[in-house]
Parts: C-alpha cells; structure tokens; sequence
C-alpha cells in the first residue's frame, strides 16, 4: 500500500497532467479557430472581388481590371484610351444610338449580331461622351457625312486601332485584313459604318452615314454596324452643307450620342 506521501506525488502528477492536456486542448481549437477565420475571409473576399468585378455602384461594369463606362450616363468624358476597349454589351441584346446635333436628332438602330466588336466599340466611346461636342469634318453631298474625330481634323481617333469586320450577309470569312474576295455593296441610304485607312484593322472612332447613291455604291470594305431608322432629313440636311472636296460649307456639330438597350 503507497504512502501518503507518494498518493499526494501520483495526485499531484494527474493534476499536472490534466492540465497539460487541457491546455493543449485549448491551443488546438484556438489554432483551428484562426484558420476557419482565415478561410471565411478568404471566401469572403473572393466573393466581394467577383461581385465588384461585376458591377459597382454607379452601374459601371469591370472587366479585366478595366472599366466599363456606367450605362446611365454617369461616367465623365474621355476621349484617349491606351487600348481597344473590353467588352462592354451583351452581344445578343439590341442597342439605338440617338445622336443629338445642331439641327436635331436622328436614330440609328446598330447591328450588334453581326458586328458586335465595331458595336461594343461605338457603345463604349459614347457612353464615354467621347463623341459630343464633335463635328461632321467630312461631309459630300450624295456621298456621306463622315464624323467621329475628337480632332476634327479627319485624322483623329481613341488612341487604338482594332479590327472590327463585318461578317453579316454580302461579305466571306476571311483571316487576317486582306480585303474580302467577292466584292459587295451592301450599303445603303442611311447605313452606319467605321471609316478606316484602308483596312478593318485600321478601324478606331471615326464612321460615316451614308447620305446618297455614291455611299451606296461603296465596295464592302468598312464595317457596317448599323442603319438610321428615324431623322434621315436630318442628315440630309447635313449632307446639303457639304461640298465636293468634303469640307463642310456650314460646321455641323454632335452635342450628344445616346446609347438605348431596346
């Protein structure tokens, strides 16, 4: 039979023992603790990112760490951009473009099916207020009434260039920026395409209307990215201010292009 002095020892070392685990115990949930906190952060974060990247709360949309000008207008006037822009719209949702000049309004309805780079390009500069305030510099009567240029001087642009070819119906698949092989004319009155410096790949901000039969008359090489539905005499009444060399007898002037999700 053990002493009471070694009966007091053994108690004493079960107490030691006890406590040692007890605290080991502890240590393990505050270590498993930091790391369930650690993983919720984590999580967390990754879902304020992606949300973020998404939308912000002026409505403007982020994308590869670029910014999507805001849809409601909000975004100030830019007019020089280091690169061609993300993208910015819904390829199968339908876009108008309302410009508002000196001698009022027309409406263009754009081809976001069939051209929707040179769209996603068009809607982002003018939600960017790019081209407000802007002049027709390029205006022949019959031919088209050209714009776009921040410069006004014809050779303007955003500060990049892409390749926005038109792949609708009276064009072929074709690589690179060789003109195509069969040699269209699917222009018509009130057609809306990019001007360019003798390619799709040169294509930037600057477009033209078509405003009469020599317009038409225009082999396929611009892209074609939309069509005027309302306020032609509008842009008739520009093209009668032009002249045969292009330069515009009366200045006319975009105040604004607005964007509408029809």
């Amino acid at each position: 039979m053990p002493s009471a002095k070694r009966e007091r020892q053994r108690a004493a070392r079960e107490v030691r023992t006890a406590q040692i685990q007890s605290a080991q115990r502890r240590s393990k949930r505050i270590r498993w603790g930091g790391i369930a906190v650690v993983v919720v952060a984590a999580i967390v974060g990754i879902s304020i990112l992606n949300s973020h990247s998404k939308k912000s709360s002026t409505g403007a949309v982020v994308h590869r760490s670029r910014l999507c000008p805001a849809t409601n207008g909000s975004s100030p006037r830019r007019t020089s951009f280091p690169k061609p822009p993300p993208t910015c719209i819904n390829p199968s949702a339908h876009y108008q473009a309302v410009f508002t000049t000196d001698v009022g309004s027309f409406t263009v309805a754009l081809n976001s099916k069939d051209a929707p780079r040179t769209v996603n390009n068009f809607v982002f500069l003018a939600r960017y207020h790019f081209f407000d305030g802007t002049i027709f510099h390029r205006v022949i009567p019959g031919f088209v009434v050209q714009g776009g240029d921040p410069t006004g001087t014809g050779t303007g642009g955003p500060g990049y260039s892409f390749d926005g070819r038109y792949v609708g119906p009276g064009t072929v698949s074709r690589t690179g920026c060789a003109p195509p092989r069969v040699v269209t004319h699917p222009y018509k009155l009130g057609s809306l395409a990019m001007a360019n410096s003798g390619s799709t790949c040169t294509d930037g901000s600057q477009f033209f209307v078509v405003s009469g039969s020599q317009g038409e008359a225009l082999p396929n090489l611009y892209t074609l990215f939309g069509k005027v539905i309302s306020g032609m005499p509008v842009v008739e009444k520009i093209a009668a201010d032009g002249s045969p060399s292009g330069k515009p007898r009366v200045v006319h002037r975009i105040l604004k292009v607005l964007i509408k999700k029809v």
